[in-house]
């Protein structure tokens, strides 16, 4: 019987039909590699069995042998041909999984149909189902619900994309949203200061990742409205208070999410590819563009896209801890369609990294989150996020060695940044250097903003890029110049 116009029946029959045909291309290569060696022996001297240069290949190779290295047709087939049906078969299970979830009531998506994985177990999603009902009302001892919760955890990250997908469109919008308030409820109980509650926040992050990264695209709003931390807010940061950012003069209106159209890369990555915008995080903007002008791979290894739609970025926390962040592809836009994030050149990766910083950064335990939370910091605090590396300053100890350390030395930046580290800088919230700087410099110079080193000239300057982007030209500073108009060299190791 026919399921979404699948027959697993005619499927299956399709699939053995083609291991047959491949068990058979051996004996196929055989005999008619044997035909045209006889052929060949018979005729004259400088005449071809086949004026087909891949038949003629045939001539002498009586025996296929593919583990060697010899991928001609028709010998080849066997591995082709077994390789698609050994495919087929396993995508045909997925099929017939499918088909048992539904027939036992389980809403199953259409794009589950085209996963590759292995058929859901019904009793999984019972269990696991049940399980997450069960947390309500339940009376978790004074010892708090962290060991309740981890059951429940470890069994939706073990669920397959369809299994998972099946539970969530099940699940009632209470049940999750019940489930997000215990996960995110870290406080003691009153009665046991030493009590367990809740996840904390790097598993919990985590598990909420690996499940927003399977679910199909229908359920992300449901999934978003019960565990609304999986999006970072906007309306905390200067560009939704004030229409923009007055320090490159960019300005909005209509802040909302929207889904760009540009794809992750276009063609790799590169420190031009990095435009901050509006928001102001320019601290962390430059250790990102210095980081994809050291190790671009590491960067473009660092971002992946997921079936669903959603897009996971390899990020630290300040505890180094190591994960996955997976968020929704919308993007804080303006009315007019434009991007308000960090963004790339046709390429949206920049902007990524971005939101899935803001959704991973606080000053500290209680800071303030979300977009707003990464406005006005230092470019060392950046580091650990991007690389699992502290980061560090040239000004504290001198990098140059003991009695050879000046505080702006730029041969102490050239030497930290020949070593393989990326290198940042700063400058001073001094208005008088805002309107008093070298002309040369404009429009790129800006004061109370942060700059990355793009190298270095002949003569000893140093050549500085502005994370607004490709359109504010580098600047070009000498020694004397440094001392007067930037001021925190900090660097961090690549990987």
């Amino acid at each position: 019987m026919a399921f979404r116009g699948f027959d697993a029946g005619k499927l299956s029959t399709l699939a053995n039909d083609l291991d047959t045909l491949g068990r058979n291309s051996g004996k196929l290569h055989s005999r008619l590699a044997t035909l045209l060696t006889t052929a060949q022996q018979n005729l004259p001297p400088g005449q071809n069995a086949s004026r087909n240069p891949d038949l003629q290949d045939l001539v002498g190779d009586l025996v296929p042998m593919p583990f060697f290295g010899r991928r001609r047709l028709p010998g080849s087939l066997g591995g082709e041909l077994g390789d698609m049906q050994t495919s087929m078969k396993r995508r045909i299970k997925q099929l017939e999984g499918l088909q048992e979830l539904e027939r036992r009531g389980y809403p199953v998506g259409d794009g589950a149909l085209f996963l590759d994985e292995q058929p859901p177990d019904p009793k999984k999603i019972d269990d696991a189902l049940r399980h997450l009902q069960e947390l309500q009302g339940k009376d978790f001892g004074t010892n708090g619900n962290r060991d309740d919760l981890e059951k429940v955890s470890g069994e939706l990250d073990g669920l397959t994309a369809a299994e998972l997908d099946a539970l969530v469109t099940k699940a009632s919008p209470k049940d999750l949203a019940f489930y997000n308030q215990l996960l995110t409820n870290t406080d003691d109980s009153g009665w046991n200061p030493f009590d367990e509650n809740g996840l904390p926040e790097d598993r919990r992050r985590d598990t909420l990742s690996r499940m927003l990264a399977k679910i199909s695209p229908e359920n992300v709003p449901k999934f978003q409205a019960a565990f609304p931390g999986t999006q970072p807010t906007f309306t905390n940061t200067g560009a939704y208070e004030d229409g923009g950012n007055n320090q490159n003069g960019q300005s909005n209106s209509g802040i909302h999410w929207a889904t760009p159209s540009d794809p992750l890369f276009k063609d790799g990555v590169s420190a031009d590819d990095v435009n901050q915008h509006q928001f102001g995080d320019c601290w962390y903007v430059a250790s990102l563009a210095g980081l994809a002008q050291k190790d671009p791979k590491f960067v473009q290894d660092g971002i992946k896209q997921n079936p669903n739609g959603t897009v996971s970025v390899r990020v630290w926390d300040k505890s180094g801890n190591y994960q996955w962040v997976t968020m929704t592809a919308d993007l804080p836009t303006d009315q007019n369609g434009n991007p308000i994030s960090t963004y790339g050149n046709g390429e949206s990766w920049p902007a990524y990294y971005e939101k899935a910083f803001a959704m991973v950064y606080s000053d500290d335990g209680d800071g303030e989150r979300g977009y707003g939370g990464i406005e006005g910091d230092d470019p060392k605090k950046s580091s650990p996020y991007l690389t699992g590396k502290e980061g560090e300053d040239l000004t504290a100890g001198g990098f140059l060695g003991i009695g050879e350390h000046d505080d702006k030395n730029i041969a102490s930046l050239k030497k930290a940044f020949d070593s393989g580290k990326v290198v940042t800088v700063s400058t001073p919230d001094d208005e008088s250097l805002e309107k008093n700087h070298p002309p040369e410099w404009e429009p790129s110079y800006c004061t109370n903003h942060a700059y990355y080193v793009r190298g270095f000239t002949d003569d000893g300057k140093i050549i500085l890029g502005n994370p607004w982007g490709s359109s504010y030209p580098p600047i070009t500073v000498s020694q004397d110049q440094f001392n007067k108009y930037f001021q925190g060299p900090e660097a961090f190791d690549a990987p």
